[in-house]
């Protein structure tokens, strides 16, 4: 009798562990944070790049201006996305211009030049396949009429269906009175190379 009771204790608490586990399982799903939607490596890229706080984190050399530039270039160019992100992306670009180069490029204007720009290369099937900048120790640092300025080189892989080709482009950055580094206008350098057949 004493061992019937004793197995019938020992399956009484083995089931109620098991009800335990799959309650506990039920309440973690029902109670979780909802995911969103699976994104597509582009979508978090471009998620990425809108969610960096400027204000905040304002990137700290000439150099990882122009690289987060970049990432901004590339989702312009080859990602897909809304006109609010679009927007956003246009915010962050200018956030990351000098003052003069802002005033000689007012938004609505630039906007519609980025959209004509990213239209053709769209009409084109072209893509900006990679974007380099040049090692820490190539950036050039000059004064110029009394203000702190940086050179710095970019390489671009543009591909498209039928050929492609590299553009280098030298920016120019000037700090700002918080100490920022903002890009003041950049120069297509010579030598790049012409659209070559695939």
């Amino acid at each position: 009798m004493k061992k019937r009771t004793a197995g019938i204790i020992k399956t009484v608490i083995i089931g109620v562990i098991c009800v335990g586990i799959v309650a506990g399982f039920y309440y973690y799903l029902t109670n979780r944070s909802p995911r969103s939607v699976e994104t597509t490596g582009e979508t978090d890229e471009i998620t990425s790049v809108l969610s960096k706080n400027l204000e905040k984190d304002y990137p700290a050399s000439p150099r990882a201006v122009i690289k987060y530039y970049n990432r901004i270039l590339l989702c312009l160019y080859n990602e897909t996305y809304d006109d609010e992100q679009y927007q956003k992306l246009l915010e962050k670009m200018r956030a990351l211009m000098d003052e003069e180069l802002l005033e000689n490029n007012p938004q609505d204007t630039f906007s519609t030049q980025m959209q004509n720009d990213i239209a053709a290369y769209k009409a084109e099937s072209k893509i900006i396949a990679t974007a380099s900048v040049c090692d820490t120790d190539e950036v050039a640092y000059k004064k110029v009429e009394g203000s702190d300025c940086a050179y710095v080189t970019a390489s671009y892989f543009l591909r498209s269906t039928k050929a492609y080709n590299r553009a280098n482009q030298e920016y120019v950055l000037r700090k700002d009175e918080n100490g920022d580094w903002k890009i003041l206008g950049f120069v297509a350098l010579e030598g790049d190379n012409g659209d070559a057949e695939k």
